[in-house]
């Protein structure tokens, strides 16, 4: 008879060995990735999985992964139907052995506090389960500080993310090798929503979801212009993108619209038919992507943010984009990449760069914003004066902005929460005049949209033109400010600029002898020499050009300020 029960333990360890088991069989059931102060655990990490089959698993060769580090377990181990054995690396592994089931793993990799991605794999490299946490998910501010473990809450759930898992209620702050504390049930409401698409290459386009997908991809794709769909594949380790296969290659430059019906959660819950538009990338080159925002100086507990905006009409890929600073040799420092992973910005289209895109979303109120990028670190942007700089993959400057708080509207006296928004994405980076206070109207910003205080492009008629015929400089975020344009044939213009009021006496000078490109354009804010908002009335504009020949020409246009 013992032979009989060693035979069938032998069959029991090879039938684990040689079949792979599906996605779900086994799952990650517990994360210790803060373990200090300890309420009682050993002072190292771990995690713990679960096996959900009914088959029993070897878990020799098996692979954990945060995405950078891959470890191993070199032992041989039966997991069990409906049993858990804590992984944790060789130093921790005598400590856990001690409350339960545990396996050392080699090379175990380190799990951030702040979130990770994590990936158990089969020998065979298939990932069984993923997911990609943060602390957000403790939904507990005490417990994410350390000492308390991430638990899974319904493990008939397991695709399920931030509703599925909590923190620990034990009083040791984890419960390894034992029933999670906080079992219960987890109700999924949520659909899946297409974040964005990218072509991967030119017959292959790659769709992001916001949830796990079911693993029947039974929905119908089509496309405009018409293209044939010839194959759909969801895509491991987190289950969120599908690879879409199109019969016609597609060219740079030119976009391509995938509509999809309903599409299936990984817990049945059905999206409503969802499109997304895009297009094989180009690379990033001087003026495609424009600085178009900045808030420098954020009110206490607050952050910086950077909004840019893609001026040209290609596909850009965020992830071949950096953002930078200079030290104090001026040299360009602190370079920071914006994306690891392929991440779209069509033409006409912002994106809000900060290290807390929560806070800024709560203080200034946006409407959806569609691309965002929320970084680990930002080089540093001083409150008064500083530099910000985009470079592309290779190290050239795209865009860079050298930025002066004197550039905020003159009334403005406390400038903490305001940012300064570019008025042209045409017009010269470092031009003041290019530059204006966000509206009141606005919340005082306007991050990952369009900004309050832009103007369309549009040709400037003749050589002189004014931008309106009024200014209510009050900071509404309408008709704050005029702007005096210019075209002329050939840069190497000098203008003066004046403005005087209707009994012909000056009340500002606007430029003073002011070096011309071939375009551009002067700002007057409707305040007088002093600083102060000028009485409502019909003031005149005085423009005089002094240009190439020696000659002078003399421009008078009329604005209205009114209060």
């Amino acid at each position: 008879m013992k032979y009989v029960f060693l035979l069938l333990l032998l069959l029991l360890v090879y039938w684990g060995s040689a079949q792979d088991p599906g996605r779900y069989d086994v799952v990650i059931h517990e994360i210790f990735a803060d373990p200090t102060p300890s309420r009682g655990m050993p002072a190292s990490e771990f995690i713990e999985i679960r096996n959900r089959s009914s088959t029993s698993w070897n878990l020799k060769n098996w692979t954990l992964s945060n995405g950078t580090t891959t470890g191993k377990i070199n032992t041989s181990f039966v997991l069990k139907p409906d049993s858990m054995v804590v992984l944790c690396g060789s130093s921790a592994f005598a400590a856990f052995q001690l409350l339960g089931p545990a396996l050392s793993v080699s090379s175990f990799p380190s799990l951030d506090n702040d979130g990770d991605t994590l990936i158990i794999a089969s020998p065979s490299g298939n990932a069984i389960h993923a997911l990609a946490w943060n602390r957000n998910w403790y939904g507990n501010d005490v417990k994410q500080e350390g000492g308390w473990s991430l638990e899974m809450v319904d493990i008939s759930r397991p695709c399920l993310e931030m509703e599925n898992w909590t923190a620990s209620n034990d009083l040791l702050g984890a419960t390894p090798g034992k029933k999670n504390s906080v079992q219960g049930i987890a109700i999924d409401t949520i659909p899946p929503l297409l974040l964005y698409g990218y072509l991967k290459d030119s017959i292959t386009a790659v769709l992001l979801f916001s949830r796990p997908l079911s693993d029947s991809l039974n929905w119908p794709a089509v496309t405009e212009p018409a293209v044939a769909v010839t194959n759909k594949l969801l895509k491991p380790p987190l289950f969120k993108s599908v690879e879409i296969t199109l019969s016609t290659p597609q060219k740079k430059e030119e976009q391509i619209t995938i509509k999809l019906s309903s599409v299936a959660g990984c817990s049945g819950i059905r999206s409503a038919p969802q499109s997304t538009t895009t297009g094989l990338f180009s690379p990033a080159v001087k003026k495609d992507i424009v600085i178009n925002e900045i808030l420098f100086n954020p009110p206490i507990g607050g952050y910086d943010y950077l909004e840019l905006y893609n001026y040209s009409k290609k596909n850009i890929d965020l992830g071949d984009l950096q953002i930078a600073n200079r030290n104090g040799d001026r040299k360009i420092s602190s370079i920071t990449k914006l994306a690891d992973f392929r991440y779209p910005l069509l033409p006409g289209e912002y994106v809000l760069i900060s290290t807390n895109n929560d806070w800024v979303i709560q203080k200034y109120q946006p409407p959806p914003v569609k691309r965002s990028v929320q970084l680990g670190s930002m080089p540093t942007y001083p409150d008064d004066i500083g530099e910000v700089i985009l470079l592309n993959d290779v190290g050239e400057i795209i865009d860079e902005l050298n930025y002066d708080e004197k550039w905020h509207f003159a009334l403005v006296s406390e400038k903490e929460g305001i940012s300064l928004e570019r008025i042209s994405a045409g017009g010269t980076t470092n031009d003041p005049f290019n530059w204006h206070s966000a509206s009141t109207s606005s919340g005082y910003g306007t991050p990952g949209y369009r900004n309050s205080q832009v103007l369309p492009e549009e040709k400037t008629q003749g050589f002189i033109s004014l931008s309106t015929g009024i200014i209510s400089p009050d900071m509404d975020g309408r008709d704050d400010y005029l702007l005096i344009n210019y075209q002329f044939p050939a840069p190497g213009s000098v203008a003066t600029i004046t403005a005087f009021d209707s009994q012909g006496r000056a009340v500002r000078s606007i430029v003073q002898g002011a070096l011309c490109g071939s375009s551009g354009s002067f700002r007057w804010d409707g305040l007088d020499h002093s600083g102060a908002v000028l009485p409502p009335g019909v003031y005149i504009i005085l423009t005089e050009v002094f240009d190439l020949q020696g000659k002078t020409k003399k421009y008078r246009h009329t604005v209205a300020i009114y209060r």
